[in-house]
């Protein structure tokens, strides 16, 4: 964890050009308004304008993004996860299926991610005429660029075509912009990374406040993700399988990453194994347990009425699905660094019980989530684990499903790459001769123990295999009436128009130009 992302929008004239919140420590009075046209003289400024660019993961929205509502969207639609709460709650209803298009996350990511990007838009619409390093500029406009290719790539996922702002907005007249292609959005989401890939360093080459910054490494791995899902959808051609595995075997090659031997020390807070920044890690949000600089995610993973015991805010908002959760091999190390199996509270040890109710010590039917759970939160609501965005477990999960695609069936690359997740999990190796579809879904099951509630992933990764995720869904619904959770998933059925999110009511209110263009059953 790093302060360098946060360190400059003390400034003044950050918080200005970028739309930060007004921050208790900013106490200084300008005499003038500060505007992109005259903040952006030297590298100071430019290093502040990335910065507050990083920033806007979380800390400018609070919830709205990384900080809850995109990780709730994203992961709840799952057969892994459910809500504790009732079935018409806002939380509840992306877990059955029931989502309104008036609903307030939907809302708020869309809403986050342009911010996101406008920002982006901001350094790359100044930055480069800037006099001052050339090597350096050059990084700011990758990083920039590998940003928005990021929040852009979240968009695309989740609504399909969206409107491409590709320059900083100036006025109320550059607000009504049409609805891209959905093609249209990915090709511009795969010029960015490939204009960052070839200015950003390798990650070895930062250090002190800089650890964390966007790299070569993290922009390959990007963009294989990105063609991996636009070849999954349909959206590309089946060359982008190819693509996807090459830039999947050049991470590889690169010697750069590498699994860490146990995988709870990538999570565990509680333990007290914290093992951040490592060489597994390709890009994640670099987190402080500061007001305005932490993550907001650890409170919804703490069951419900643990505090302080567990962290000064408790919401238990994530509870595992019981078949997800009995779905594990038994001995699979990731048991214990997905699932809280246990807490203390002024010396006793409250054990989750299968046979007991949600009335138990424990607080839930189910295990809660393990991962980013920070049980020295205080009441400002900061957290100190970073969110892990990309990691190197991905990429070989990514190779194999490439291979496996670009061969028609699973080739001796994509086992081995598989079975290397497996390894450092403690399982055996993926049973061999299996067919493209078998081997398919395997693959899928294995990105599901090994990446739940990071990235985010799970709703995404149900888009490439949606008759897979849907029938998982299915069960997990009419499984409802046993010990799923004090209020599990709805039995509402997955309607296909689920394959996408719809454009937010909001959105449609304030740009004419969206009307008449919502998605498909919406």
């Amino acid at each position: 964890m790093h302060t360098r992302w946060h360190v400059a929008l003390a400034a003044v004239a950050t918080a200005a050009v970028m739309g930060c919140n007004d921050k208790a420590f900013l106490t200084e009075k300008p005499f003038d308004f500060i505007g992109p046209s005259n903040f952006y003289h030297n590298a100071g400024d430019a290093l502040a304008a990335i910065n507050g660019v990083y920033a806007d993961f979380i800390n400018s929205t609070g919830d709205n993004y990384y900080g809850r509502n995109f990780v709730m969207l994203v992961e709840y639609p799952t057969e892994m996860w459910t809500s504790r709460l009732s079935a018409t709650n806002e939380r509840s209803q992306p877990d059955n299926y029931s989502i309104p298009v008036s609903h307030s996350y939907v809302q708020s990511v869309w809403a986050s991610a342009y911010d996101a990007i406008n920002r982006a838009n901001s350094v790359l619409d100044h930055v480069p005429t800037i006099d001052m390093d050339t090597t350096l500029r050059s990084r700011i406009v990758g990083e920039a660029k590998f940003l928005r290719a990021l929040h852009y790539f979240n968009l695309v996922r989740m609504f399909g075509g969206v409107p491409l702002k590709l320059h900083e907005t100036q006025g109320l007249d550059s607000l009504e912009i049409p609805r891209a292609s959905a093609a249209d959005v990915y090709a511009q989401i795969e010029k960015d990374l490939k204009d960052a890939i070839a200015v950003l360093p390798p990650a070895k080459t930062y250090t002190g406040a800089d650890i964390g910054r966007a790299s070569e490494g993290a922009a390959k791995t990007l963009l294989a993700k990105v063609y991996l899902q636009s070849a999954g959808t349909g959206v590309t051609g089946a060359s982008d399988w190819q693509n996807s595995l090459t830039l999947s075997r050049q991470v590889v090659q690169s010697g750069e990453y590498a699994l860490v031997p146990d995988y709870k020390t990538l999570f565990d807070f509680y333990g007290g194994t914290v093992n951040e920044n490592n060489s597994e890690v390709i890009f994640d949000i670099q987190n402080v347990r500061a007001p305005g600089l932490g993550g907001r995610i650890s409170s919804h993973m703490a069951p419900n009425g643990s505090a302080p015991y567990m962290g000064a805010s408790t919401n238990g908002s994530f509870e595992a699905e019981s078949i997800w959760f009995h779905s594990f091999k038994p001995g699979d190390k990731r048991i214990n660094g997905t699932f809280l199996l246990a807490w203390s509270q002024n010396g006793t040890i409250n054990t989750w019980q299968e046979s007991k109710s949600a009335s138990q010590p424990y607080k839930s039917e189910t295990p809660f989530p393990l991962k980013f759970l920070d049980v020295q939160m205080t009441g400002t609501g900061a957290e100190e684990p970073n969110y892990i965005i990309l990691r190197y477990a991905e990429v070989l999960l990514m190779q194999a499903e490439a291979a496996n695609e670009v061969s028609g069936g699973p080739t001796a690359e994509a086992y081995a790459a598989i079975n290397q997740v497996r390894a450092r999990a403690g399982i055996p190796n993926l049973t061999p001769g299996l067919s493209h579809d078998l081997f398919r879904d395997s693959v899928f099951v294995e990105r599901r123990w090994e990446l739940s509630l990071e990235g985010p992933n799970g709703y995404f990764d149900s888009q490439r295999n949606w008759a897979w995720a849907k029938a998982r869904v299915l069960q997990s619904m009419a499984h409802a009436n046993s010990k799923t959770s004090k209020f599990p998933k709805a039995n509402n059925g997955v309607d296909d128009k689920y394959k996408l999110m719809p454009i937010p009511q909001r959105a449609l209110d304030l740009n004419p130009a969206l009307r008449g263009h919502q998605n498909p059953g919406w």
